[in-house]
């Protein structure tokens, strides 16, 4: 076994400093925010009935930073739009403050991978709709709008349309258009997911100092290893057919974060007992290779 293998195997991702402990000591005597409680979700189809997710139980807590992770499949897109009232669930119930919550509500903002702003406003127009629609207006409104511009980092753009913007710039107002609002929880379903890689580590980096400064929980949907790892306080990793809960990882990793700590060994401990829960090992090494007849030429091989 090659050295670099042996490292990360002897790494326990369980380990946290007394500081990170401490941290997620702290973050447990805060209020639960979201509670889940025996969810599941069954959908009919032509072969018969179909289970995506079956008996999830777990708890947010207030301010808590969480990502759900896991195969194409699992239903964490299933799992979001339920939590945010755009699904019903089959069984089991969630839980806002300790009350049921039914379809969808202000106090759940949402901010989907695809990007959901209306063209024919400008970006002070898109963060005010929500708002406006709950009977608000005025130059208060106004004033509350800037800054919501200005905490995304966008002033200079308040008045631009979406055509206008790039894809990470059309995140940023979908962010503030959502905390315009005043969610209690923020629910973002891969916002990022359809993003280059260097707007990606700009946009989780935006994030983090904005759930830095404000009184908000948020719940992540992901598929990126890395992403989940640098974003969460925990990870809430699903398994498939049927999407239920493997393992609650709470992240060693301190904050605050930056890129640097990617080569820590909290995060390359995390990220490894994630991978290894998506990608179980096989016994059988033939099961993870593809049958593929060969359409090269004879000698023609590559490693």
């Amino acid at each position: 076994m090659p050295p670099a293998a042996l490292q990360i195997n002897d790494l326990d991702y369980r380990k946290q400093s007394p500081e990170v402990a401490d941290r997620f000591r702290r973050m447990k005597e805060r209020p639960v925010v979201l509670s889940v409680r025996g969810l599941e979700k069954t959908f009919d189809s032509h072969e018969g009935p179909v289970t995506a997710l079956k008996g999830l139980d777990f708890d947010v807590y207030r301010r808590e930073f969480m990502c759900v992770i896991g195969q194409s499949g699992c239903g964490k897109s299933t799992l979001i739009r339920m939590l945010a009232g755009l699904e019903y669930p089959t069984e089991g119930e969630v839980l806002l403050d300790g009350n049921p919550a039914k379809g969808p509500c202000p106090d759940r903002g949402m901010v989907f991978q695809a990007y959901t702003l209306f063209p024919w406003l400008t970006v002070k127009q898109n963060v005010m709709f929500g708002p406006k629609m709950a009977g608000r207006g005025g130059v208060e409104l106004e004033q509350e709008a800037r800054q919501w511009i200005d905490m995304v980092g966008l002033s200079k753009f308040e008045n631009s349309y979406p055509y206008q913007l790039s894809g990470g710039m059309k995140q940023r107002v979908a962010i503030a258009r959502a905390l315009a609002n005043q969610p209690r929880i923020l629910l973002m379903d891969e916002p990022f997911g359809a993003l280059d890689a260097q707007t990606r580590c700009q946009m989780q980096s935006y994030l983090l100092q904005i759930w830095q400064k404000i009184d908000i929980t948020i719940l992540f949907i992901t598929h990126d290893l890395d992403e989940a790892v640098y974003l969460a306080d925990r990870i809430l990793v699903l398994k498939a057919n049927p999407g239920r809960i493997d393992e609650i990882i709470e992240v060693p990793v301190p904050r605050p974060r930056d890129m640097d700590q990617m080569i820590s060994p909290e995060f390359i401990a995390t990220k490894h007992r994630v991978n290894t829960l998506i990608h179980p090992p096989t016994e059988d090494p033939k099961e993870e290779k593809l049958s593929i007849p060969r359409l090269t030429p004879v000698g023609d091989d590559v490693d």
